[in-house]
């Protein structure tokens, strides 16, 4: 296995460990046994359990930014841009119960741990700052200052319905909401 290949062989094992037993079981020792590598072959990519928390948490992360900008690749109406943006970190993928309680978990620890706090900002202000330029280029007549407050309204109920589908999964308020970020980012 490459370098690149165990890590993200070590990485799925951190997120299965932290969705089955949360971050607090999320040991040294016991992410090798779920990776099926030594403590000492995980030790030489990931310094202590700091860092593979904040490596597992970067790269679910990722993985929604990369389903967002995937789902506007192909489409050129701005207002559709926009409205793929919104949707695209709600496939199935980041809707099923194991990915939404590494969610919660990681959103979590982001709240304690600096390093997991500096790259959730990071990446939630690359989300907002792309979706800032597609309703940007939907709604030219706006000011930046509205543009903003529709970004974060979108972003802010994005979150409770993960939250809310996380609880419930209702698909039928999960599709309401959608609609009302597509409503707030496009409104007149």
């Amino acid at each position: 296995m490459s370098s690149t290949n165990t890590q993200e062989h070590i990485l799925d094992a951190v997120m299965s460990v932290i969705m089955r037993e949360g971050v607090g079981g999320a040991s040294m020792r016991t992410v090798a046994e779920e990776a099926d590598v030594s403590v000492g072959l995980l030790s030489y990519h990931f310094d202590d359990k700091d860092s593979l928390i904040t490596a597992a948490y970067e790269r679910a992360t990722q993985r929604l930014l990369e389903a967002a900008v995937a789902a506007v690749a192909p489409i050129e109406d701005p207002e559709a841009r926009v409205e793929a943006w919104v949707r695209g970190p709600f496939s199935e993928e980041f809707l099923a119960a194991d990915y939404l309680a590494l969610r919660i978990s990681l959103w979590a620890v982001a709240r304690i741990n600096p390093d997991i706090g500096d790259v959730e900002r990071r990446l939630y202000v690359h989300y907002t700052d792309r979706l800032t330029e597609l309703v940007a280029a939907a709604r030219p007549e706006l000011d930046r200052a509205e543009i903003d407050r529709r970004v974060t309204d979108v972003t802010m109920i994005q979150n409770g319905l993960w939250l809310n589908y996380a609880r419930l999964e209702n698909r039928d308020d999960l599709e309401r909401g959608l609609e009302r970020c597509e409503a707030i980012a496009l409104g007149s």
